[in-house]
């Protein structure tokens, strides 16, 4: 079936690669910038960069109106800072707003001894809590990871996954009615990331 997909071109995050990603499980994805009045089937917002500034820039009207009134039916799917966006606010140079998709909160990753290598980079276990099928065909494969902050859902329901690196656990997806979001990028994870996206926005959207 024939999808209609955007990438929130924001100005965070590297957009092209993401949108070769959809290319090549054939989806032909928009971005935001090149029509701001279409509806669609999902929308992915990426992002590399800081919390404060995106949800600075993502809470401006134009954007905050396209994803909650024009396209309020859709499928938001978050991808790394995308993801911990969903919160209700992060403390990331200082305290912000987040978009309050999932109830929780963002901040940096840290253990009892204040002793983690940041930010977390590389391939890393996903262990899936949920009993969708299709989530845990990819459960304990490795995915992409480049991240110094962490998405605490306040509801553990909303927790689609964890991971566990230096010996610390934290949230790495989501899923909570129209909202999806990894920590992990799966443009980036090579097949089984394509592979991952593929089966989500089929059985999802």
């Amino acid at each position: 079936m024939y999808k209609k997909i955007c990438i929130l071109d924001y100005g965070l995050g590297n957009i092209k690669s993401l949108q070769n990603a959809l290319k090549k499980i054939g989806y032909n994805a928009n971005f935001f910038s090149d029509n701001k009045k279409n509806n669609y089937d999902i929308i992915f917002i990426p992002g590399v960069g800081s919390f404060n500034k995106a949800s600075e820039i993502l809470l401006n009207s134009e954007y905050s109106i396209f994803l909650n009134n024009i396209n309020k039916k859709a499928k938001i799917f978050g991808i790394c800072l995308g993801m911990q966006l969903f919160a209700s606010s992060g403390n990331e140079n200082g305290l912000s707003k987040g978009l309050n998709f999932i109830e929780g909160f963002t901040d940096k990753l840290s253990n009892k001894d204040n002793n983690l290598i940041l930010p977390f980079v590389g391939y890393f276990n996903v262990h899936f809590h949920t009993k969708q099928k299709f989530f845990n065909e990819f459960n304990n494969l490795k995915f992409y990871f480049v991240h110094s902050y962490k998405f605490n859902p306040l509801n553990e329901k909303n927790i689609l996954s964890t991971t566990k690196h230096q010996n610390t656990s934290f949230c790495s997806a989501v899923l909570n009615d129209r909202y999806i979001g990894t920590q992990f990028h799966p443009e980036k994870s090579g097949d089984i990331g394509l592979e991952f996206l593929a089966k989500t926005i089929k059985n999802l959207t």
